[in-house]
C-alpha cells in the first residue's frame, strides 16, 4: 500500500482504486450541527418521552394485573407520541407537530378527567408538558 495525499490506495494489476477512506471529522460535525439546528433533536427527545410514557406503567408500577385507565392512557398517549415523532424524524411535516400538540394537551388534561393514582398523574402530566414544549418549538 502507498499513501497518496490523505487517501489510502491499493495496487491491483496496475490500477489504483481507493480501498479505505479516512474518517472526515469535519463532515461529521457539520451533520451533527445540521441535525441539532434544524430541530431533529426535538423529535429524538419526543421519541424518548413517548417510549418512557408507554413503558411507565411497568417501570413505575402503577399498572396493575388488570388493565386500568391509567395504564391505557399512558400506553396510548406514549405510543402516539413516539410513532408521530418517528414519522417527523423520517420526513418532517407540520401536521405531525400538531398531532404532538394535541396528544400533549390530552396528556396534560387527562389527570383532571380520569381517575389516576398520584404517580401516574404526575408521569402523564410531565410527559405532556415536555412534549408540548418540544413540539411547539418546531411549529
Amino acid at each position: 500500500m502507498t499513501v497518496e495525499g490523505n487517501t489510502w490506495r491499493t495496487h491491483r494489476a496496475g490500477v489504483h482504486a481507493p480501498a479505505l477512506k479516512r474518517f472526515d471529522h469535519t463532515s461529521f460535525r457539520t451533520a451533527v450541527r445540521a441535525a441539532f439546528f434544524n430541530g431533529a433533536w426535538c423529535d429524538v427527545v419526543n421519541v424518548l418521552v413517548g417510549a418512557f410514557l408507554f413503558s411507565s406503567p411497568w417501570v413505575l408500577g402503577f399498572g396493575g394485573p388488570v388493565t386500568n385507565t391509567a395504564t391505557q392512557t399512558a400506553g396510548v398517549l406514549g405510543a402516539v407520541i413516539a410513532v408521530t415523532s418517528v414519522a417527523a424524524l423520517r420526513a418532517f411535516e407540520a401536521w405531525e407537530e400538531y398531532i404532538l400538540v394535541l396528544a400533549s394537551a390530552l396528556a396534560i388534561l387527562s389527570p383532571a378527567f380520569i381517575d389516576q393514582p398520584g404517580s401516574a398523574a404526575v408521569t402523564v402530566g410531565l410527559s405532556g408538558v415536555a412534549t408540548l414544549a418540544l413540539a411547539s418549538s418546531r411549529i
